[in-house]
């Protein structure tokens, strides 16, 4: 999650200083930046389960999280009005990012799926109560997006598609015990493949 939000966020804030007034940035400033937007993930729901079909089963270990992020425009906008009031201090510009985040950001949800060992992207995610539905897509090369401009989002857009999973909750027949995880179940598609789901989801 954490790379998401450096792409969408810290790589654009750190890109966009040519002829700028402030000083190159160090790993500490990035650091500051990392830490910061470490505040706006919020777990949503994650698991471990395993697919399967006939004789043949995969193994697949997933989480969802909800990232409060600002769209390209607004980072640039900041960064531009920075740089028009030679501000020097990259602290003042983390702040004035943070604040545009509390008063405008837009909470997203962005997800990983492991499937025996492969990493693979979530996207298209939509999640409630009982629920969970997702694309599954191979992930982007991040360095070429970053190279030609393009933004998280649509890095991840060019990821191809190669499934999507589709999950319910399940009710135990008797009562359940707080706090313990529940049983979720639905299809995991891959590859052409539709393989039975069965997933443990652990309490947000």
């Amino acid at each position: 999650m954490n790379k998401i939000i450096l792409v969408a966020v810290l790589a654009i804030v750190l890109t966009t200083t040519i002829a700028f007034a402030l000083p190159k940035p160090m790993q500490a400033h990035k650091e500051s930046f990392k830490t910061m937007l470490k505040n706006y993930l919020s777990p949503v729901i994650h698991g471990y389960g395993i697919g399967f079909i006939g004789d043949t089963y995969i193994t697949a270990k997933w989480h969802i999280t909800g990232i409060k992020i600002l769209n390209r425009t607004e980072i640039t906008d900041i960064v531009k009005q920075a740089k028009a009031e030679n501000v020097t201090d990259w602290s003042t510009v983390k702040e004035r990012i943070r604040t545009q985040i509390e008063s405008g950001g837009t909470t997203v949800k962005k997800g990983r799926i492991k499937i025996d060992g492969t990493m693979y992207l979530l996207t298209n995610i939509t999640t409630t109560e009982t629920s969970a539905t997702a694309d599954i897509r191979e992930i982007p090369n991040w360095e070429t997006c970053k190279s030609q401009n393009i933004s998280a989002e649509t890095c991840e857009d060019n990821g191809a598609k190669i499934g999507d999973i589709s999950l319910t909750k399940k009710t135990r027949a008797n009562q359940e015990i707080a706090n313990e995880a529940r049983v979720w179940a639905g299809t995991l598609n891959l590859n052409s493949i539709a393989y039975t789901f069965v997933t443990l989801v652990y309490p947000r």
